[in-house]
């Protein structure tokens, strides 16, 4: 039942996307190549406030906690101090640039009765260790409590000398053995997030027929279902089954993922690569211990932080913005550098004297890893008319295997058109090294990845655009070694930093100064906009179909 739960989910989602998968090929979207925009050089941009201002939202890791007192070190999770100390920071800095900023306080969104915007299951305190060696690694909490409590999210684990066993494979998810075990124990299996060479038995199938990023999100979608179905598989399959342990592709790190309500059956310990690898070679004489302490907090304490420059036309406005939260690590490229980019493009305003058409809001949205929480009530809270919102997510560094693009992914093809044109002239592949391909990708859904989900979808008439790279970051969301590997200030890529920042401000002046037509949201005639590679008959279709789904 609960393998055809599993791939029935993934049928439904593949088809989502593959529906919703229209991506801009060729030079460009539009072949007018019509440029628009006044065009900065990247000369004129502060790189070194955009660094330091890096540096001090990654540095929280180590600045804002005590380890050595026993204190978790959570970075600037949602809700945490680190979380709070970094919306001060935005602020001063919004301050000092004269933005007149404000902290938005996170509330229960207007009209949702029952909202869990403010809701969130907390690690109290956590600790694991192999034959008495603690270990680096990070706990997502069980979404069901003790045996015979299973209601009982305010709870805790404590559990010594559990035995290890192999993860079952797939499809074999029952194994009477295994069910008959007198002794406690622990399943280690390998954590696929974003592990460019996972396997998905029969998801490979879709591979051909989906673009590279659609892929990708597929596989890790799917991988994070099947995490939460095996959990409350062996919730009632294995009495003695006390967690899961995941082991990480990368040797010297390991992964952090939250799973959402109603997630993991069990806790589930995420462990470098090179522990997973030593507990294979010695199974029998591995011995784990770990403890869990986890509460259901109701009211979470968070904010958004918002500066502004008032427009000519101060009615309509347009937002730049990113995500300042991240996970218990430095969380320097997801995304210490977007949000200094974010404050890099205010500072190049302020100090050129322009005054926009329209007022520009430069957000640091929170939450946006315990799914996209600031952005969503934003969008809920300001009834303002929007012209256009541009998210800024994994930004400011490079891989050269595999090789990544950096996605322009927007929700309206004309809008698309426009941004590519004030783009395209900035070579952005040649200028950062031939290293990283770029890509204007249009998801006519609107179910485009990161803050501007939220407006997308709430607000069909807002351009929305998510910048990002993408197609297999291999240390995405990845911390290790005491914070010092994984997603880490040292990839700080000036190079990449500076012509993106120049790409990001060229758009902005674009769009904010009204030189993009007037938003027409997904009205007829936006049908008839579309790229010589496919067929209006084929739009139309795909437009009908994701209007009965979405």
């Amino acid at each position: 039942m609960g393998k055809k739960v599993f791939w029935g989910e993934v049928l439904v989602v593949s088809i989502l996307l593959l529906c919703t998968s229209m991506t801009a090929t060729g030079q460009s979207p539009d072949e007018s190549n019509e440029q628009q925009g006044t065009i900065i050089s990247s000369s004129a941009l502060d790189i070194a406030y955009i660094y330091n201002l890096t540096a001090t939202l990654s540095n929280i890791v180590f600045t804002c906690y005590n380890e050595s007192a026993g204190e978790i070190a959570k970075g600037r999770a949602f809700g945490t101090k680190g979380e709070h100390a970094a919306a001060d920071i935005l602020f001063d800095n919004m301050s000092l640039l004269g933005l007149h900023p404000v902290r938005e306080r996170l509330e229960q969104r207007p009209g949702i009765p029952d909202d869990d915007l403010l809701t969130q299951l907390e690690v109290v305190n956590y600790s694991v260790t192999l034959n008495g060696r603690a270990l680096d690694c990070f706990m997502a909490p069980s979404w069901k409590g003790p045996r015979g409590d299973e209601e009982q999210l305010n709870c805790s684990f404590s559990y010594q000398g559990l035995k290890v066993k192999i993860l079952p494979s797939f499809p074999c998810l029952y194994h009477p053995s295994i069910a008959k075990e007198t002794d406690d124990f622990v399943f280690l299996g390998i954590d696929q997030w974003n592990d460019p060479d996972g396997v998905m038995p029969g998801l490979d199938l879709l591979k051909p027929f989906l673009d590279p990023l659609k892929f990708y999100m597929l596989f890790h979608i799917s991988s994070l279902i099947q995490i939460q179905r095996q959990t409350a598989a062996w919730y009632r399959m294995y009495p003695h089954c006390k967690g899961l342990l995941l082991s990480d592709f990368n040797a010297e790190c390991h992964d952090m993922i939250y799973f959402l309500k109603d997630g993991t059956s069990l806790p589930v310990v995420f462990i470098t690569g090179n522990d997973g690898a030593w507990i294979r070679e010695h199974q029998e004489e591995s011995r784990i211990d770990f403890s869990l302490t986890q509460q259901l907090n109701t009211s979470v304490e968070s904010y958004n932080v918002i500066g502004e420059i008032k427009g000519s036309e101060p009615e309509k406005t347009v937002i730049l913005s990113c995500l300042y939260d991240g996970w218990w690590s430095q969380s320097t490229a997801d995304s210490a550098i977007g949000m200094a980019m974010v404050l890099g493009v205010a500072k190049y305003f302020v100090e050129n004297h322009i005054q926009p058409k329209y007022t520009l809001k430069f957000v640091g949205f929170s939450g946006e890893e315990y799914d996209m929480r600031g952005a969503k009530y934003y969008e809920a809270a300001h009834p303002e008319s929007i012209v256009a919102i541009i998210d800024l997510n994994q930004l400011g560094f490079t891989q050269e295997t595999p090789r990544l693009t950096l996605d322009l992914v927007a929700n309206h093809y004309r809008f698309l058109q426009q941004v590519w044109n004030v783009v395209e002239p900035m070579d952005y592949v040649e200028r950062t090294g031939n290293v990283t391909d770029i890509k204007p990708i249009w998801w006519a859904s609107g179910t485009i990845p990161g803050n501007a989900l939220a407006f997308a979808e709430a607000r069909p008439r807002c351009n929305a655009m998510s910048i990002f790279k993408d197609g297999g970051w291999v240390l995405h969301h990845r911390d290790g070694k005491n914070h010092t590997e994984g997603d880490v200030l040292s990839y700080f890529n000036w190079t990449d930093v500076e012509v993106t920042t120049e790409l990001v401000t060229n758009l902005t002046i674009s769009i904010v100064q009204g030189e993009f037509d007037a938003v027409d949201g997904l009205s007829e005639s936006s049908l008839h906009l579309i790229d010589e590679h496919w067929s209006q008959e084929r739009h139309v279709l795909v437009s009908r179909i994701i209007d009965l789904f979405i």
